[in-house]
This record gives C-alpha cells, structure tokens and sequence, in this order.
C-alpha cells in the first residue's frame, strides 16, 4: 500500500499573508520576528486611536455628477493612510493585539472597511510612508532652529527696509561664548604684538632680562618710537584679524551647512540672492491651500485671502531688496553720505556739550599722529591696518555674526540698535569717539541689512576711516 506524500506549499507561500500578498514577503527576510512584532504591536495601538478611512467608491466612467460629488465629498486621512500602508509592509492584523491578554470583540458597530494593499506595489507603500514621516524630519528640524525668518517677516513693520530675521543655527550660549573669546583675542593679540617688535628690534644680549626697570624702560622707548609703533600697530591688527576670522570660521564650521543668508561677501550683485527662501514659502502656502481643497477639507477663504495678501507683500519688499542687492555699491555710497552727516552733527554737539576738545574724547588722534610721524612707512601701515584689514574683520564679526544671530530673539530693527552698540562700546575709546563709532556701526548695519552682502557694510566701514586720516592728515599740514 503507497503512501501518498504531502503536498508541496507553492514558493513563497509561507512567507506570504493571505491579505497582504508580496509586500508582507518582501519584508520578511529583512525583519527578525521579536521586531516585527514589536513594530506591529505599536502599529495597532496607533491604528486603535484612528478612524480609519471609509472606503470612497470611485466615480464609473459616465457615472454622472454625484458619483463625482460623493468621492470629492469623503474626508481624506493621512494618518489612516500611512498606518494602512505600515500594516501592509509589516504585516500587522486589523485589529489591535493585546501584550498580555487574548482580545474579544464585543462591539457590534462593524468594522471599517479599509482597502486591501493587495494590490498595491511595494515601493507605492513605502512611498506612503515616506511621505507622511518627511514632514516630522522637517518639523525637527525646525524646532532646533526655531522658526524660519520669512515666515514671521511683516513688511509693514520694517520701515527700513531691513527684511527678515537669519534664520540662526545656534543659540545664546554659542553667541556669548563666541564674542568673548573674539574680544579676548584681542587683548591677547594688544599684548603678543609689543613683545614680538621689541624682539625683532633687540638682539638677545641687548634684552635687560635681569633688571625688571630697565626692561620695562627699554619697551618703552621702542614702543615710543613712531616707525616701532606702526609696525606694532600692524602687528597687532594683522594677530587680532586671523585669531578672531578663525574663531567665527570654526562656530560658523561646527554647524554646516549653514542656512541661507550667512557671511555673505560678494562684489559681484549676482553673487547674493536676498529672497531668504521666499519661492519656498509661496510653494508652501500654495500646496497648503490646493491640498486642503483637493482632500475636502474646510475651505477658508478668509485666511487663504490674507496669506496670499501677506505673500504680496513680501513679494514686494523683496523684490525691492533685490534691486538694492544688485545696487550694493550705489546703497554704500548713500550710507557713507548718512554716516558723514550724523559724525558732523555728532561732533558738533559733543564740543556744544564738552564731550570733546583738547584732550577730551579724542584717544585715537595720538595713535594717529604717531603712525603719521612714521613717514611713508607708517602712513601705509595705518591705512592698511584701518582702511583694509580692521573693517573687513569688524564687520565679519558685528554685522556677519552678531547682528543676525540677535534676529533670533528680536526683530532686526531691535537687533540693529544692540549689535550697533556693542560695535561702538567694544572700541573702548572716548565719549566723542563712541558717538562716532555709533553712527558708523548704525549705518553699516543699515546697508548689510538692506543688501545681504558684507561688501556694502566693509565699503561704508573703510570709508569713513580712510575719510578721517585724510581730514587728520590735511588738519595737521594745513
């Protein structure tokens, strides 16, 4: 008597649901079983606090308006659609399976019908999926930041033209830790610079290391002598330049890449794009709006209408922006112009007050005269050291560092104010002096802002010192 042998299961049988067809196969090599139930377990305590989406019979061809009307009609479930399409990769059972206990269904209200993945392709699923977690990766990433700049911006509140806040990638312990060792760098490069020119200038044997008097005193003769001084001037501000650069680049480096609109230098206009990621935003708004009509979700009218009468003016005030982008050069010259005016008027009440004459208010006329005394030598070295390097690393720092990293918890017009302040107080100089120098760092500030480009607030900074050596040099020779 034969004995009949078993029937071979079809290949891939065993590792494919009776409801889920290959997308369940396809995962199962790639899963452990304690994962994929631990995931399934998880799955169905979400699918247990959703409604799911009622099947929406689809519109036969012909089949008339209210076919048409009752498929537009049904509410469409985002969260009900990736966890159907989970169910479907992960194999997970309708209903929801109990950790410890056998489930009994005693509800008699029936349950949803859901549309079988059967026939849905794998990568459509996990194109699902995919598309439902992108925009939780997005909001993470937006938490860490805070909210984008553009989106906040009100045109109606900037007068100035300064547009929207940086969208700033660090926060306030970053900021004050950053200016501190800025600032210390330039204590440390103030006492590194007189040591090395002293050393350049004394043999070894000519040093009095013995004699703590007559070394102090041999310092300071060469410290006195006006072609020592330059160089230790341009020591001094060549040390501080690449010690403070270094420093903003490592901060800057530590969160690359960075977002739009950071440390912008360009002299050529279509070098700097001050849109800030608008065209993001007015796809953005658009998808919004198109999505929420297209899934039959209340329509507001209202509030489409005043996004779209925001988005306008935005529009506006940045395509203003980009013309003075375009134009950096023409916007420096106009702030230059401001910056004269307000040291005029600045100068004219500080002496009206007492605030400036004689010896008063005046601590960088004696470096001045001192480097002048130099010869040509020292005049070069002094234009080099404030017309070349002292703007282009002061305005990396106040107004390519400082100011947008303060838009973060103030609107740019505020942050203008406080980063122009610091400018003026970190120069330590005299009352007349810090008047001055606050002049300066407003409009400076003023032209970065409307420009985006660290070129137009370097221009407006070189300007006016190489405008008081003139007047310094034609005062003293007249």
């Amino acid at each position: 008597m034969s004995t009949l042998a078993p029937a071979r299961p079809r290949a891939g049988s065993a590792a494919r649901s009776p409801r889920l067809g290959p997308a369940r196969a396809a995962l199962a090599p790639r899963a452990g079983p304690g994962v994929r139930d631990g995931v399934r377990r998880r799955v169905s305590r979400a699918r247990s606090s959703v409604r799911l989406r009622p099947r929406v019979p689809r519109a036969a061809p012909g089949g008339g308006d209210d076919a048409r009307s009752d498929a537009a009609s049904a509410p469409a479930n985002t969260t009900s659609t990736t966890i159907s399409a989970l169910d479907a990769l992960l194999g997970t059972p309708d209903a929801p399976e109990p950790d410890d206990a056998p489930s009994s269904s005693t509800s008699s209200d029936p349950a949803p019908e859901v549309e079988s993945p059967a026939s849905v392709s794998r990568g459509e699923l996990l194109g699902t999926v995919r598309g439902a977690l992108t925009p939780l990766g997005k909001a993470a990433a937006a938490d860490e930041t805070g909210s984008r700049a553009i989106d906040a911006y009100d045109p109606s509140s900037d007068p100035l033209g300064l547009g929207p806040g940086w969208d700033v990638p660090w926060s306030w312990p970053t900021l004050v830790a950053t200016m501190l060792a800025v600032e210390s760098s330039f204590y440390f490069a103030g006492a590194l610079a007189p040591a090395v020119v002293y050393s350049a200038n004394r043999a070894p044997d000519e040093i009095p290391l013995d004699d703590q008097l007559a070394f102090a005193r041999d310092m300071q003769a060469v410290f006195d002598d006006p072609t020592t001084f330059a160089d230790i001037v341009l020591c001094a501000e060549v040390t501080q330049t690449v010690l403070a650069l270094l420093i903003i680049f490592l901060v800057a480096n530590s969160r690359a890449p960075l977002p739009p609109g950071w440390f912008r230098f360009s002299l050529n206009p279509s070098g700097v794009d001050p849109d800030e990621n608008f065209a993001e935003e007015e796809r953005r708004v658009a998808n919004e709006a198109n999505a929420n009509e297209a899934n039959g979700g209340p329509i507001n009218r209202s509030t489409n209408g005043d996004a779209k009468s925001t988005l306008s003016e935005k529009r506006l005030a940045l395509s203003a922006r980009r013309r003075r982008a375009a134009d950096w050069g023409g916007e420096a010259v106009r702030a230059a112009a401001l910056v004269w005016l307000l040291v005029f008027a600045v100068t004219a009440l500080s002496y009206a007050l007492g605030l400036r004459g004689d010896e008063t208010g005046t601590a960088s006329n004696g470096t001045i005269e001192k480097a002048f005394a130099a010869g040509p030598k020292g005049a070069a070295s002094l234009v080099l050291t404030t017309v070349v390097l002292a703007p282009a690393l002061e305005e990396t720092v106040f107004r390519g560092f400082l100011l947008p990293t303060l838009t973060r918890w103030m609107n740019p017009n505020w942050a203008l104010g406080a980063s122009t302040l610091v400018f003026a107080l970190a120069h330590q100089h005299n009352t007349g002096d810090t008047a001055q120098l606050l002049a300066v760092g407003a409009m400076a500030g003023v032209a970065y802002c409307r420009t985006r480009n660290l070129a137009a607030s370097v221009a407006v900074h070189a300007t006016f010192n190489l405008g008081v050596l003139v007047l310094f040099a034609l005062w003293t020779h007249s």
